[in-house]
């Protein structure tokens, strides 16, 4: 994953800026709009940002339990 990618084009989030926010405790996609906004403008990239919020929380859900 690049950090530096943009995800949320009309907020300019980062991809690196929804993994800090899943990684402070974000469970939901809803938690990591409020975080960086990312999503809640036009809608476009709210698809992609669901797909990697589920693939960052399952990373640190399985890095939890090791």
């Amino acid at each position: 994953m690049d950090p530096n990618r943009i995800i949320c084009n009309c907020q300019a989030v980062t991809a690196g800026a929804i993994k800090e926010a899943v990684d402070s405790g974000a469970d939901t996609v809803e938690e990591v709009q409020g975080i960086t906004g990312a999503g809640t403008v036009c809608g476009a990239c709210l698809e992609e940002v669901e797909k990697l919020v589920k693939s960052l929380m399952a990373q640190r859900d399985a890095g939890q339990s090791s």
